[in-house]
């Protein structure tokens, strides 16, 4: 208590002694000094007004700008559990409704986190993500009723980041508030291809792939240069699996390869039993023609004669068995790029003895 007095009558000492000393060395005038010392009061006043409106407005900022970093905090929590309900629900392939076997309802989930998003941002960019989650619904339904799913896979794929991204990117431009452009369709449907993208199923489409070997054999012949006149296989691969006895075989299609000096064609032909086989075939059964048949032989001693055919013979490699399927390279029919090039494989095999035919009946003047 004593020291505490004692500051107090040392403070009041000093002032007298400073304004004293103040006065008697002139330093200010006796008649300036009420206004001067008014003067200064004044001016601490007005710097302490100052001072206040100055701290309020920094209060205030500070209030302003911790408030907008909570609101980007939970949007970006908001956006991330939407995001990850999506995903969710995009890896299950379809939105699971609740019923008596299950409580779980993410359609229920998925309106939720679109009502956290309105929340959170403008009615325009609310309205732009419903219209991309409905057609991201809408593309995956398609997709999960659609029997040919290999050909569609890069083209649904390319589709799902179209929406996706163009969700992720609204939902940027909301958070940065800078513009943010999707990714090219065209680009992303190019790399997935690339990628040889493939659904390992447990079975296989038999007639999906039977269909599929005799459009494209019919179609890279004609690109060889054959006149191919195209067949629709369908009814007769539906014929060939529909029973097992007496059952619909030896179909097939053929095409002209050489014309003989007195005007006679020779076709040739392809044709399926259990696995497919080609040959040179007789124009009617039982047809006789040693030359022809001599040139047979000399393009391959595998070519056997028939009633109907001056030789037919199996594939060299790339057998199929249509009926079996047991063939080792079915996996590569099943396969989407592999495919095609096990048909021209097998083109090229065929294409090779009808050249070799064709040069060896020149040589001869057949």
């Amino acid at each position: 208590m004593n020291n505490k007095n004692l500051w107090i009558y040392g403070i009041i000492g000093f002032s007298i002694l400073f304004l004293g000393g103040a006065i008697l060395f002139k330093i200010f005038e006796m008649e300036s000094l009420p206004s001067q010392f008014y003067g200064a009061l004044i001016g601490v006043v007005i710097t302490a007004i100052i001072t206040v409106f100055l701290l309020q407005g920094q209060t205030a900022n500070e209030e302003k700008r911790e408030r907008n970093l909570k609101v980007f905090e939970k949007k970006q929590e908001v956006y991330h559990d939407f995001l990850e309900k999506l995903k969710d629900i995009i890896q299950d392939g379809e939105i699971t409704l609740s019923n008596s076997e299950s409580n779980i309802d993410e359609l229920k989930d998925l309106i939720f986190q679109l009502g956290y998003i309105q929340m959170h941002t403008s009615p325009e960019n609310t309205d732009k993500i419903f219209e991309r989650v409905s057609k991201l619904i809408q593309l995956m339904n398609d997709f999960s009723t659609d029997k040919d799913k290999q050909s569609k896979l890069p083209k649904f794929y390319s589709q799902l980041c179209e929406e996706v991204f163009g969700i992720i990117s609204i939902l940027k431009s909301d958070l940065y508030t800078s513009e943010a452009t999707s990714i090219n369709v065209k680009r992303i449907e190019e790399l997935l291809r690339e990628c040889d993208l493939f659904i390992e199923n447990e079975g296989f489409n038999k007639y999906e792939l039977q269909n599929y070997f005799w459009n494209e054999l019919q179609k890279q012949l004609k690109n060889k240069g054959y006149e191919i006149i195209p067949k629709d296989f369908t009814q007769d691969v539906n014929e060939f699996y529909a029973r097992a006895r007496n059952r619909h075989r030896w179909f097939g299609f053929w095409f002209p390869v050489y014309s003989t000096k007195e005007g006679k064609t020779l076709n040739f032909c392809v044709e399926l039993e259990n696995s497919y086989y080609y040959g040179f075939i007789k124009s009617q059964p039982n047809e006789k023609n040693e030359v022809i048949l001599d040139v047979v032989q000399q393009t391959s001693t595998n070519f056997k004669e028939t009633a109907n055919w001056f030789g037919y013979k199996l594939a060299d490699r790339n057998n199929l068995d249509f009926w079996k399927l047991n063939s080792s390279e079915f996996e590569r029919l099943k396969h989407p790029r592999k495919r095609e090039e096990l048909i021209a494989e097998i083109v090229n095999e065929m294409d090779m003895y009808i050249t070799k035919f064709q040069q060896i009946a020149k040589q001869n003047n057949v």
